[in-house]
């Protein structure tokens, strides 16, 4: 009886540890909140994005062309790819999808061309791709290439400088014009957009033109710019220009147009600043009064240093508004040509995209 007790109990122990080892080996399973058994083991659906060439080399281009390039891309996840946003790093860069939503294995394109107009020498501009997968939620694209001059200037700018409003005689710049072409190139009408500077030619060498730039009879203050614009017989830029610019000076000189904030993101303190000279020893600022409500300013005076000046920051509030800005700040002073300065504040405030 005692050897039949001891059988059936090591029989009793085989089985257990037999049904021990066997739930180990089975695969983890969950049980969902209706009852039923599931399998962690199952991935997750997500799509993946892949471009097989994100980065685009152009090689040479000439200023004025247009370079135009298809990213191709495909999803290679298991799940619905969604393109949310597809966004160049300037507005020189232009980019078009053809889809915004690609199933598993499909395929998508993105159209760029990049505008070269305003653009010398090596470039790269970039591209994001927005889009809902979670591994690389925002994929950047790169384009570059080296920008040819087919129309060269020297120097690049012509600049008048500064100078007061009551004591100005004529000035004049030279600047040279040069083209790749070689001695065939030719001019043939130069124009300027201002009355106020007349143009002449008074040297062509070998197809190197020297020009003479003289600005003449201009006492309205403030900062002045302009284009002088060519002809030419280039097949490849027939048309050049050459910006040109200066300052005429009151008593008070303040070399920036605007008080320019940018693109903000909502929620954010940003403040700028503003330099201004005081070109007579007797001007002061007198009062500042500035619009709309979520700006403010402060200035700090200097009057009595060696080059008296104040120092100007205005200042954007967190509780902007969304959308653009459109500030004014108004100066008024002890100045009888210059008893009020009004300075106009632009910029953007946006909403904060959180996928970005």
């Amino acid at each position: 009886m005692r050897t039949l007790h001891i059988t059936i109990s090591v029989c009793v122990m085989s089985i257990m540890i037999l049904l021990f080892f066997s739930t180990e080996s089975l695969p983890a399973q969950n049980v969902s909140d209706d009852g039923k058994n599931t399998d962690s083991s199952t991935s997750v659906k997500k799509p993946e994005i892949f471009f097989e060439t994100p980065d685009f080399d152009f090689g040479k281009a000439y200023k004025g062309d247009k370079v135009e390039h298809v990213y191709k891309f495909v999803n290679r996840g298991s799940a619905t790819l969604e393109i949310k946003k597809v966004k160049p790093s300037c507005g020189c860069t232009a980019a078009v999808l053809s889809n915004k939503t690609v199933l598993p294995g499909e395929a998508g394109e993105i159209k760029a061309t990049f505008n070269t107009g305003s653009y010398g020498g090596k470039v790269k501009k970039t591209i994001s791709v927005l889009s809902n997968d979670p591994n690389t939620p925002n994929h950047k694209l790169s384009i570059s290439g080296e920008v040819i001059e087919e129309i060269s200037f020297k120097p690049k700018n012509i600049n008048f400088g500064n100078f007061r409003a009551d004591n100005q005689s004529d000035k004049t710049v030279k600047f040279s014009v040069k083209s790749q072409s070689g001695p065939d190139f030719k001019i043939d009408k130069i124009t300027s957009s201002k009355q106020f500077v007349e143009t002449a030619t008074i040297e062509d060498q070998n197809g190197e033109y020297t020009i003479t730039a003289t600005l003449k009879d201009h006492h309205k203050i403030g900062r002045f710019s302009g284009k002088i614009f060519l002809e030419t017989n280039s097949t490849k830029q027939p048309k050049a220009s050459i910006i040109f610019y200066g300052v005429v000076e009151g008593d008070i000189t303040i070399n920036q147009r605007r008080i320019y904030y940018g693109t903000v993101p909502e929620g954010r303190e940003v403040t700028k600043k503003l330099f201004v000279k005081i070109n007579e020893s007797h001007i002061k600022i007198l009062s500042s009064k500035i619009s709309p409500d979520y700006l403010s300013v402060s200035i700090d005076e200097r009057y009595e240093q060696q080059n008296p000046h104040c120092l100007i920051e205005t200042k954007l509030h967190k509780d902007a508004p969304i959308g653009k800005i459109n500030g004014l700040l108004k100066l008024t002073t002890n100045s009888e040509e210059q008893p009020v300065i009004s300075i106009p504040i632009t910029g953007d405030v946006h909403k904060v995209d959180k996928s970005e």
